[in-house]
Order: structure tokens, then sequence, then C-alpha cells
């Protein structure tokens, strides 16, 4: 699943209940993606079905935790400071980022052809993954932590 972080490690394997719990949120996903567009009715019982799965998930979780077949995985968290200020290069690309925004809610709003705003959203979009990666290529560069 993307962006999915493992917070327990099942060292006698992960129980049932949660692979069907992880089952189930893969159809909601899917459900969601093709049943609300347009249907606010089905919007609000997707939304209640995800958070009864959520605190299931979060039940289940502790359980399997008090009885010993899970065990946490600590979050670590890398913290990097510089001893003066944010780079600037680091700046500039987070500054880059605010204005492509910027930028692409003008083309929606300003009174423009939709063709001609059709394509200013498309580059804006290319710009923002061309910042993202610049981004983390920066944080690479600048980060003494990357590579533990």
């Amino acid at each position: 699943m993307v962006g999915y972080r493992r917070t327990h490690r099942y060292p006698y394997g992960t129980p049932f209940p949660l692979i069907l719990l992880g089952i189930a949120t893969a159809v909601l996903l899917l459900s969601w993606v093709f049943l609300v567009p347009g249907h606010w009715p089905r919007a609000i019982g997707i939304i209640a079905v995800f958070l009864v799965l959520t605190f299931i998930n979060a039940k289940l979780h502790t359980r399997y935790e008090h009885t010993g077949q899970a065990v946490r995985i600590p979050r670590s968290r890398v913290v990097t400071r510089f001893p003066h200020r944010l780079p600037v290069p680091m700046l500039a690309a987070r500054l880059a980022f605010f204005l492509t925004v910027t930028t692409m809610v003008v083309f929606d709003v300003a009174p423009i052809a939709d063709s001609k705003a059709r394509i200013g959203i498309i580059a804006c979009v290319f710009s923002l993954i061309g910042i993202a990666v610049l981004n983390l290529v920066l944080e690479r560069h600048y980060s003494k932590h990357w590579g533990r």
C-alpha cells in the first residue's frame, strides 16, 4: 500500500483477523474510487465504515500487544538542525513550491480561456513533480543522517 509504514512485528506471523482487515480496507478504497464521485450519501457511509475499521484495527493491535503476539516497532525520528539557517537552495525550492501552487490557483480562478488554463495547470503539475525531486535531492545532500 502506498505510504504504508509497518507499526508492529509479528514473530509468529500476522494474525488472520488483521489480514482480513487489510483486505476489507483495500475493498473499501476501491469502492471509494468507483462509487463515491457525485454521491454524498455513499461517501458518508464509506467514511463511517473506514472509521469503524480503523477502530477495530487499533483494538486488535492493542490486544495482540498485550498477549505478546505483536511487538511494536519504535519510531525513529531523525531531526537535522542547521547551525545558522536553512540553506538557500532548500529555501528556494520551498519558495518555488508555493509560487507554483499559487500560479496553479491563478490559472483556475482567473478569466483565462479553458485550453490555456488547462495547459498552464498541467505545466504546474509537472513543475511540482520536478520541485519535489529537487527537494529530495537537496535534503539528501544537506542531511548528515542519510545512509545510516
